[in-house]
């Protein structure tokens, strides 16, 4: 039986994982990976220079490639290091056998200690690259395991097998597909073809989207007026490229405030993006590697009760008060347990019972005597300029803004106020999956749910380390940053990129960066794979129908979600073909994630159901 796992990311390890500690001895078992990047996949890849500077956005104590217990009907487990506890163990006698990984690593490694610490991309490359060393250790003696540093470009259904054409044109058979990739680059849309072609005839620069971290920036230097159209985790990572691969440094001065000494050749940066604010800090972990918060108000029966209520289908308002009603809950757990409640012990364990039964969370904590804090407005939390008056002084605001969110983040992803708050997300995102494979949202309603809920949830929960918003401001005070504020608007004038915001603020630049990873759409990915099976009909996108008949397409490729084989324009499901992970966003809902342990995680729960299928069939 031959298997051929196309992408060597968390995704693909995982199924190769299951398939070779659950195959039986007597079976011939012949598996092959395949990615164009090192074990780790692209992300993760130790060889690209960047990704030593470039951080994870996850704790080491909180990243494992091993099936564990928690795994729902992953099959027996065979445990192994987290990131932390292989820091601690592995890493040292790993990296002085491998010459190949830069020095750097080493160094890293001797600074990772605490189970909050957050790692290079590079060296969770490097713990992936000991778990495929690892894995290779655990092959018996009918099964085979080998890495092929390729892509593949083409896979042809031909009888019950499959043809794959890698890169080079050699072909390979296969009896089985599992497509574990991840994101690709895409077509340019008009507006980013023109502004391609209007730098090209302007002697600009325009770095359109992609991987932060294959991004040539060497040629910026203090002549150059960069503009970046976005806020989120690419940002901080050209953030870094652009200051600290500069020269630069970041210090802490006597009151322990971090600030920017530039080396002079770093250029000048105006970021925006049409809400106007970078994603918030992650609170400073106080969580064990598989706490996870327990829902009081979003819960399963609560979610179906909604459900009930509309025959069949949950209302997207509903659906979002259910979650509002929760983040409410748990922060004024956090306030009446912060010193500022000014509650006695029993006035405290009075409220918290009264919150549990409460119908308006906001009235019964003012009811009971906390009516000195902010309520959680969650208008505001979308929208933190919405008060600001015209004639402010908006950078001197902004700084007082990114400041408060570093004060709370300090306070920890349990207790802050607002952080501790944001971070139940991370622990909820199994229950909204269930909503969603479920199709508990009508096709009208789940339109709402991308396009309200999904902004939101990676605005408040999918940030970057605390001490990447401290840097932030630290740019911005040193004049080296400026951040426009909402609805940035980029059009040409003469021979300059132009970006306005809502403040009829102007800012010009002869480069334009497009801060983000290309949308997860099967219609304009230009990966060669995903290109040639949408071309050929074999990978297609999920059709969803409004209830006045008009129609939408997916991001996402078709699947069976209950085997995660490839469904093709016909309708018909294609037996042994598989795919999971970031191509399927849209139908599912939130991919990218690392594996976490003891939580029953995604990568290794979908990784493991696919393994389990592929030895049943064969």
């Amino acid at each position: 039986m031959q298997v051929a796992i196309i992408g060597a990311g968390p995704r693909g390890l995982s199924v190769a994982e299951r398939l070779i500690n659950l195959a039986d001895d007597k079976k011939q078992l012949d598996i092959q990976i395949y990615d164009p990047y090192a074990i780790g996949g692209r992300v993760w890849d130790p060889f690209i220079p960047q990704n030593q500077l470039f951080l994870m956005n996850t704790v080491i104590e909180q990243i494992t490639l091993f099936n564990d217990e928690s795994i729902e009907n992953g099959g027996k487990p065979l445990s192994g290091p987290n990131m932390l506890q292989w820091l601690e163990t592995e890493a040292e006698p790993f990296l002085t056998a491998h010459t190949e990984f830069d020095a750097q690593y080493r160094h890293e490694m001797l600074t990772l200690t605490q189970p909050g610490d957050f790692s290079s991309r590079g060296m969770m490359g490097i713990y992936a690259a000991w778990y495929f060393e690892w894995l290779m250790r655990r092959v018996r003696s009918n099964h085979t395991l080998n890495f092929t540093k390729q892509a593949v470009t083409q896979v042809t259904p031909i009888g019950s097998s499959f043809q794959l054409e890698l890169a080079d044109g050699t072909p390979i058979l296969s009896d089985y597909v599992v497509m574990a990739l991840g994101h690709s680059e895409n077509k340019l849309n008009d507006e980013e073809m023109f502004f391609k072609s209007f730098a090209q005839d302007h002697q600009l620069q325009y770095v359109a989207p992609m991987h932060p971290a294959e991004a040539d920036l060497s040629g910026f230097n203090a002549d150059d007026q960069i503009i970046i159209r976005g806020l989120g985790l690419s940002f901080f990572d050209y953030l870094m490229a652009l200051t600290v691969e500069k020269g630069g440094q970041f210090v802490r001065d006597d009151t322990q405030e971090l600030v920017y000494k530039p080396s002079g050749r770093e250029p000048h940066v105006v970021a925006g993006s049409r809400r106007g604010f970078p994603l918030h800090a992650r609170g400073v972990n106080q969580k064990l590697a598989s706490e996870l918060y327990h829902p009081q108000f979003f819960t399963l029966p609560a979610l179906d009760a909604l459900r009930a209520a509309g025959d069949g289908h949950i209302i997207y308002a509903d659906f979002e008060k259910l979650v509002v009603k929760e983040l409410t809950y748990k922060y004024l757990l956090n306030v009446i347990d912060s010193a500022s409640s000014h509650l006695t012990y029993d006035q405290a364990e009075a409220l918290k019972k009264a919150l549990v039964t409460s119908d308006d969370l906001t009235a019964t904590a003012r009811k009971f005597g906390l009516d000195n804090i902010a309520a959680f407005d969650i208008d505001l939390i979308r929208n933190p300029a919405r008060d600001v008056s015209d004639d402010a002084d908006y950078k001197a605001w902004f700084i007082d803004y990114l400041t408060a969110d570093i004060e709370d983040a300090r306070l920890g992803n349990k207790q802050a106020p607002f952080a501790g708050t944001f971070d139940i997300l991370r622990d909820m995102r199994d229950r909204v999956r269930y909503v969603v494979e479920r199709d508990y949202f009508s096709a009208d309603e789940y339109e709402k749910f991308l396009n309200r809920f999904n902004p939101l949830d990676t605005f408040v929960s999918v940030g970057p380390p605390l001490e990447r918003v401290e840097q932030l401001r630290a740019l911005i005070k040193a004049g080296i940053f400026e951040v426009t504020a909402a609805g940035i608007n980029i059009t040409t004038i003469g021979d300059e990129f132009v970006a306005h915001d809502i403040r009829n603020q102007a800012f010009h630049g002869n480069v334009l960066i497009e801060a983000r990873l290309g949308a997860t759409n099967l219609s304009i990915s230009n990966n060669p794979l995903i290109a040639n099976l949408r071309d050929k009909g074999i990978l297609t996108q999920p059709i969803r129908t409004r209830s006045n008949g008009s129609t939408y397409k997916l991001g996402a490729a078709d699947i069976d979600r209950q085997t995660f084989e490839v469904i093709n324009h016909d309708g018909e499901t294609i037996p042994h073909l598989y795919m999971y992970g970031i191509t399927l966003e849209g139908l599912k809902w939130f991919g990218t994630v690392i594996p976490r342990p003891g939580v029953n995680t995604l990568i290794l729960r979908e990784g493991a159901w696919i393994a389990e299928r592929i030895l049943a069939h064969s």
